[in-house]
């Protein structure tokens, strides 16, 4: 089953490339004198609303590197930096606008510019607003928390954190933990890790009932050596390691912004009210999709900003472009939002596609119910909702989603006593793992129905 995924994925990924780049690398290219790719990451930057890129890009037009020599063009990307306050950017379009063929060209060129990625309009959709909020949601509640268990000799000797990123899936559970830094590097991991994937949660639901799941959740575990000596020695470390990755950051490696950010949310390090966010903000402009999912959870739960959907919104659209699954499956989630402005089932279908070919275990659940339910034309394949779904059983092999998907395709498609097993089972298992069972039940009712045109026995299971 794992290798028909393998295989899978590897067919289709050949039809999706994407540009995963900051401005370190960009600008290691452009060092590189390889101008093409230097302009291309620089472009999506750009976009993105990071002066220095606009300036680079400018640069490249002005002087015909990676593009098509175009003054014009030239113009109007300096004049979006000079908005954006690049230093450097006022002095250049001034010169420029001695050479350029036509100004009232040139004008329109920055305009165009302007309205689709201007800092007025970059500022109302993505910039974060650090005024103060009591708005802070527990996006999951915790029941049952177990500690790490250190050997007896690393926790007396060893002063070290680590962070770990985690989502709650619909029972509770723990799943997809992930060290997202630690330091010294690897010395909590393994039994961090460990402690934090016997977490228990109270099970989210939607509103219409259905269990829901919490992503991209964080904890940081610290230990204190009981040695002055080895905790001082640890603090200098620190403090070096933290000198270098902030040097790093400021030179625009997206990874190293990200990682200070981090650091700082995570009181690893002292930090001024807001300075986290600002760090998260500068990461994702420039790329870095794990901060533009934490811009997202800020935006959306008021954690360290001002809560709004819009920007919520416009950072999951950012982050789902870089090709990330998680990003994907939260913007489906989205549009398959009956209640939300944005509510697209098609755009739906198209990213938990993507994300499932990632194999993305929610998407690949979601995708193949949307498949094998859905009214919107041209989306609804109950062929396609039997392939996905059974692929996904080889990550959970009794999903209680799954089972009911399988159960009501193969009853469309005449199996009706095949289905009707499978249907019960998902309504065991939805019992057994405490998820809400009426839309289980509705489907056996179903089911029987079907059973019953077709002139098939049933058998009742009280």
């Amino acid at each position: 089953m794992k290798s028909k995924m393998k295989l899978l994925t590897i067919a289709l990924s050949l039809c999706s490339t994407s540009v995963l780049a900051d401005f370190s690398s960009a600008n290691k290219d452009l060092q590189n004198n390889n101008f093409a790719a230097a302009a291309k990451e620089f472009t999506a930057l750009a976009q993105r609303g990071h002066s220095k890129a606009q300036f680079e890009l400018a640069q490249l037009y002005e002087k015909g590197l990676g593009v098509e020599k175009d003054i014009t063009t030239a113009y109007a990307w300096y004049l979006l930096a000079v908005d954006f306050k690049h230093p450097e950017a006022k002095e250049k379009y001034r010169n420029l606008r001695r050479s350029i063929p036509s100004r009232k060209e040139g004008k329109q060129a920055y305009l165009a510019l302007k309205n689709k990625y201007g800092s007025q309009k970059h500022k109302s959709l993505y910039e974060p607003d650090l005024k103060r909020t009591n708005f802070y949601p527990a996006r999951a509640k915790l029941i049952e928390k177990v500690e790490p268990q250190y050997p007896s000799d690393l926790a007396a000797l060893n002063s070290a954190w680590v962070s770990i990123s985690y989502n709650v899936d619909e029972s509770g559970h723990v799943e997809d933990a992930r060290v997202l830094a630690s330091f010294p590097k690897g010395a909590l991991d393994e039994y961090a890790l460990a402690a934090v994937k016997q977490w228990q949660y109270e099970p989210q639901v939607k509103r219409n009932g259905e269990p829901d799941r919490a992503h991209d959740l964080i904890t940081t575990f610290k230990t204190k050596s009981q040695s002055s000596k080895n905790h001082k020695q640890y603090k200098k470390q620190l403090a070096q390691y933290t000198d270098k990755l902030k040097a790093l950051a400021i030179k625009g490696n997206s990874y190293a912004q990200a990682r200070y950010a981090l650091m700082l949310e995570q009181e690893v390090i002292e930090s001024t009210k807001g300075e986290h966010i600002n760090w998260y903000y500068k990461a994702a402009v420039n790329g870095n999709y794990d901060a533009q999912l934490r811009l997202v959870h800020c935006f959306e739960n008021g954690e360290g900003c001002q809560p709004s959907e819009d920007k919520a919104f416009a950072w999951l659209i950012k982050a789902s472009e870089t090709q990330n699954a998680r990003a994907q499956f939260q913007l489906a989630t989205t549009y398959l939002n009956y209640e939300s402005v944005h509510y697209n089932v098609k755009k739906a279908a198209e990213l938990l596609k993507l994300a499932t070919l990632h194999e993305y275990f929610p998407a690949m659940v979601e995708y193949s119910r949307l498949l094998a339910f859905s009214d919107e034309a041209g989306i609804r394949d109950v062929s396609s909702a039997i392939k996905y779904a059974e692929l996904a059983r080889s990550l959970d092999a009794t999903n209680p989603t799954l089972l009911s998907v399988l159960g009501a395709a193969y009853t469309e498609m005449g199996r009706v006593q095949q289905g009707d097993t499978l249907l019960r089972q998902a309504y065991d298992e939805a019992k057994n793992r405490n998820w809400p069972t009426k839309n289980y039940l509705d489907l056996i009712e179903g089911g029987e129905a079907a059973m019953m045109a077709s002139g098939a026995s049933l058998r009742l299971n009280n």
